[in-house]
């Protein structure tokens, strides 16, 4: 029972790692919260859904709406966002609000509120184990969803630390006046933030249909979790985020399966608050030194 409860938490914070992942990596270099987040992914979902009903495999489909996904956070920080971001860090909030209720109307005028379903990527029987420690179930999606967290968290790791783009990116988030005088574009480092970030939600969203099925809100809690993982690793940490996500599912489904299941979320945000009070910075972010 509690391998079960362990395994499923980890499915379930798989998908919140790979969250805030995608929010601490737009954050680290922008220093922008995207509310837009959670939305931009659905949109993303309802493209996959298109591309499946036209005849495409799902593996095909999830492959080119990641290329379509990285164009679409393009668009959004080149055309939206970079005419203000010299102006007013607050008026680039307020844009990402008003993009997360554009492309939710835009959603339900386009595919209705009837509810979408995407088919799992890898189907079939979950694989059973028995041994001395009990029965352990895992389903192949959730064996997937692991595939992908550890293969998108080390393609990150390597970009952001041995690729060019990656050392401009650190560079840009350190200060961002100082790259541009080392020959540093900031816009290009900030549209590939973007567009990697927007690729890897759009990720949360197509493995997550399945379990929630395609819908303007499908990605409301993914977002918040998010959230929230990032907080508890540390806003400033994509370590943090990967372990952030991966804590709170796990501390999730252990409160549901042992304490109650309609308090889970009270009680693992306020475990997390307990923890954030002893620690403000998260599990893996940097104390802020101000000089006074």
């Amino acid at each position: 029972m509690f391998l079960n409860r362990l395994i499923l938490g980890l499915s379930t914070g798989s998908f919140y790692s790979l969250a805030a992942m995608g929010i601490v990596l737009i954050f680290k270099v922008t220093g922008l919260m995207n509310f837009a987040y959670g939305n931009m992914a659905m949109f993303m979902a309802y493209v996959t859904y298109t591309f499946v009903s036209l005849g495409l495999g799902a593996w095909s489909a999830l492959v080119l709406t990641l290329l379509v996904s990285m164009l679409f956070g393009y668009a959004v920080e080149r055309f939206t966002l970079r005419p203000l971001r010299k102006l007013s860090h607050g008026s680039m909030l307020i844009v990402t609000f008003g993009l997360l209720m554009i492309l939710e109307g835009l959603a339900t005028q386009i595919w209705g509120t009837q509810y979408k379903s995407l088919p799992e990527l890898i189907a079939g029987r979950p694989l059973i184990f028995r041994g001395d420690f009990g029965i352990v179930i895992f389903r192949r999606q959730d064996l997937l969803l692991f595939a992908v967290l550890v293969t998108v968290s080390f393609l990150v790791f390597l970009l952001y630390r041995f690729t060019k783009v990656g050392i401009a990116m650190r560079a840009v988030s350190e200060n961002e006046k100082a790259a541009q005088l080392m020959g540093i574009d900031p816009n290009k480092v900030i549209s590939w933030c973007w567009m990697v970030g927007t690729a890897i939600g759009t990720m949360v969203a197509v493995l997550g249909a399945p379990r929630t099925y395609v819908s303007p809100t499908m990605m409301i809690y993914y977002q918040i979790q998010g959230f929230t993982a990032a907080v508890l690793g540390g806003f400033d940490s994509l370590l943090g985020a990967l372990c952030g996500g991966l804590v709170l599912g796990v501390i999730e489904n252990l409160i549901g399966g042992y304490i109650s299941n309609e308090l889970k979320t009270t009680l693992s945000l306020a475990i997390i608050v307990g923890i954030l009070l002893v620690r403000p910075q998260g599990l893996f972010g940097s104390e802020e030194i101000r000089r006074v």
